[in-house]
């Protein structure tokens, strides 16, 4: 019996990645906070005590300009320290989210486990990730600024007072772990709008890729009110939180103003009991006051735990422990032979999709899929590709049904949406093959037509393509993940849009490629463009 694998994601680990950032980010800011709440203390202090001493005969013997510089630093040192945390939090940030999105796309993808329909898988792989920031930047920093300071606040009250610190520490503990009564709450509130975000995504995207349909059909204005009630429910659940978070910042208002009027109760008699100046009374006040910039975001906190603990447990059900394996199914041997007979499919919930399709492939052919948009020819690519779709007819694969044989080495998939970090461009190659030579990425550069912009980039393999290809055009992007696609070599492969913002030459120049590495596989394709090519055949689906 084999020991269950430690989960892929988990939250105490994620400081783990770019640790110098965070530990940049925890010090910029705290000594942000504290060099705020410090300028008002200071502030009213010096106000006070330049006043006092105006009014007795120890005015001429103020020292008015050593406390003005300290005035001048920590207002310098709070508007410095605040721009440099946003900073470098945000690129700590941004840094694990990289991160964890190249490697867990990696590990799924080599698994397997990532079901091919965009919006429901990749909404993992993206949305999901992104919410994993909360842990850091609203959770583990909010808190130990929080703590520190009130840490330093205590002990400063201590050495002033027992007094002023035994009148100001019950208020001080109750705005402290009054967040933690959000703790159930919060968390189950967040879990509850992952899913519905989830679920109004995905209907959103299906939506708009039946829009055609639907208008012709007199449907859509039945499906924009479905959408709409989706929405609304979606801002009652954000409602609900943000009501959570203001009651337990109330609580935290009064528990502070408590703990301020305790302190200005007891701290009156201590002004002629034990020679406590008044501009030092005023200063304690004042921050009392400053510290609830540093525990007010601590009412969201666990809403924001709850965001990050649902984005992680999804993404480790993606792409930690796979289900039990089903019975082992023999992998396919060319020479491959592709039939399908009355082969009608749909998602389920779907309008309209490919109706009784009926076609032989032999190895070496090559199979266009034409039809408007909405017709169902990715969906078409989805089953071929294994997706578990219902559909009715037969669909062979070398004389026996999909589901008889294992496709996970034999069938390439290239979705509508593609995948592409910001890695070098070697690395993101290598997501398809990890034992790639040089060579070979510039032998398949060369097969999708950028070898020679790759080497004319000063990089050249270590070029940065951009976070989703941002830092690329569209079909250079597209162009990047066939390349990955070519590496893993794959007999059969399956190619939705592969062309897309291709000119003429460059598209025949591909599509020549692709039919010399397909001579003795499958290459079926799905594409708006004019494609020719030897032994294609073409099909097409109508709406």
């Amino acid at each position: 019996m084999t020991e269950p694998r430690r989960p892929v994601v988990r939250l105490r680990s994620l400081l783990n990645s770019r640790l110098g950032g965070w530990w940049g980010a925890g010090v910029l800011g705290f000594i942000t906070l504290f060099s705020a709440v410090a300028l008002l203390a200071v502030s009213g202090w010096f106000i006070s005590a330049a006043a006092l001493a105006g009014l007795t005969l120890a005015g001429a013997a103020f020292d008015i300009f050593r406390p003005a510089a300290v005035i001048r630093l920590l207002a310098l040192t709070r508007t410095v320290g605040r721009y440099t945390e946003r900073l470098t939090s945000h690129h700590a940030a941004l840094g694990l989210l990289l991160d964890l999105r190249s490697r867990l796309f990696r590990q799924v993808s080599q698994a397997r486990r990532l079901p091919l329909r965009t919006p429901g898988a990749m909404h993992r792989l993206v949305a999901d990730i992104d919410l994993l920031d909360q842990f850091p930047l609203r959770v583990v920093l909010p808190w130990a600024w929080a703590s520190l300071l009130l840490v330093m606040l205590l002990v400063w009250l201590a050495l002033l007072d027992q007094t002023l610190l035994l009148a100001a520490l019950p208020g001080l503990l109750l705005a402290w772990l009054s967040p933690w009564l959000g703790y159930w709450r919060g968390g189950r509130l967040a879990r509850e709008e992952v899913e519905r975000a989830e679920l109004r995504r995905e209907y959103l995207l299906d939506s708009l890729a039946l829009l055609t349909p639907l208008l012709i059909w007199q449907r859509w204005g039945e499906r924009s009110a479905a959408f709409a009630r989706q929405d609304r429910a979606q801002l009652a659940q954000q409602d609900r939180q943000l009501r959570l978070g203001s009651r337990i910042a109330l609580l935290q208002q009064w528990a502070l103003a408590g703990s301020l009027m305790a302190v200005l109760w007891h701290g009156w008699p201590l002004l002629t009991e034990t020679g406590l100046s008044v501009p030092m009374l005023l200063a304690v006040v004042l921050t009392l006051l400053g510290l609830s910039e540093a525990l007010l975001p601590l009412a969201g906190s666990f809403v924001a735990l709850g965001l990050s603990q649902a984005a992680r447990d999804r993404l480790n059900v993606l792409a930690g422990d796979p289900p039990p394996p089903p019975p082992p199914r023999p992998q396919p041997a060319g020479p491959w032979r592709l039939q399908m007979q009355e082969l009608t499919v749909r998602w389920p919930g779907a309008l309209n999709g490919p109706e009784r399709i009926n076609l032989q492939l032999e190895q070496g052919a090559v199979l266009h899929l034409q039809g408007a948009s909405g017709g169902g020819k990715s969906t078409l690519l989805q089953l071929l590709a294994g997706e578990p779709l219902p559909f009715s007819g037969e669909c062979h694969l070398n004389g026996q049904p999909l589901a008889h044989w294992d496709l996970h080495k034999t069938i390439g998939y290239l979705p509508q949406d593609i995948d592409i970090f910001n890695l070098p461009l070697a690395a993101n190659l290598r997501l398809g093959n990890l034992q790639a030579s040089d060579e070979q990425l510039w032998q398949v550069l060369q097969e999708v037509a950028l070898a020679d912009w790759v080497r004319a980039h000063p990089q050249q393999l270590q070029l940065l393509p951009g976070e989703v290809g941002s830092a690329v055009s569209g079909g250079q992007a597209r162009r990047i993940a066939l390349a990955r696609l070519l590496l893993a070599e794959r007999p059969i492969l399956l190619l939705d849009e592969p062309f897309a913002g291709l000119d003429a030459v460059t598209r025949e120049q591909v599509m020549a490629a692709l039919v010399r590495r397909q001579r003795h596989g499958l290459l079926v394709i799905a594409s708006h463009q004019a494609i020719h090519a030897e032994r294609l055949q073409r099909l097409r689906i109508s709406d």
